[in-house]
């Protein structure tokens, strides 16, 4: 149930996120929906369906982009399973994690993002990626980080709700 839904969600927030979201930046950052969303879910419970979620939207996101088929997809996979180690555990004990989560996926994300671009050979200023790029787009990604774990945990109740005993 969960892919019927992810699917075209994720392909909806792929196209968001390359067209319009390009308008609104902070310096040079911007909000990474398809991340934000893998790590809701996989903070909400899914994380098999996370790492499957960051296949699909990486691919989407890939398609949009630059960057060679699957760049995106393997990075959003590995972000999912690492946030498959705090499923759960973690959201319901304190609600300041998922902002540590989120801050430690969106900095792996734009750095094995810059990687990849540096293994296909372009050049990289370091300081001007981390202090107009990488800096500002994770802290628009803080800032989304709660709404967004909250309306994904919301819609994971919906979809599987809790079993009740009599």
């Amino acid at each position: 149930m969960a892919y019927l839904l992810g699917i075209p969600l994720l392909i909806l927030l792929a196209i968001f996120q390359s067209t319009l979201l390009g308008t609104f930046q902070f310096l040079e950052g911007r909000p990474d929906l398809i991340l934000l969303a893998v790590i809701g879910w996989g903070l909400a419970g899914g994380s098999e369906e996370a790492m499957v979620w960051g296949l699909v939207g990486g691919i989407f996101l890939d398609m949009l982009s630059g960057v060679p088929i699957g760049t995106t997809s393997i990075i959003l996979i590995l972000i999912g399973t690492l946030v498959s180690l705090f499923e759960r555990r973690i959201w319901e004990a304190n609600f300041l994690m998922p902002l540590g989560v989120t801050l430690a996926g969106s900095l792996l994300f734009h750095i094995m993002s810059l990687g990849v671009l540096l293994l296909m050979g372009r050049e990289i200023d370091w300081t001007y990626a981390f202090s107009r790029v990488i800096l500002p787009s994770s802290f628009i990604n803080l800032l989304l980080a709660l709404p967004t774990a909250q309306a994904l945990k919301g819609l994971r109740s919906r979809l599987y709700p809790p079993e009740v005993e009599i």
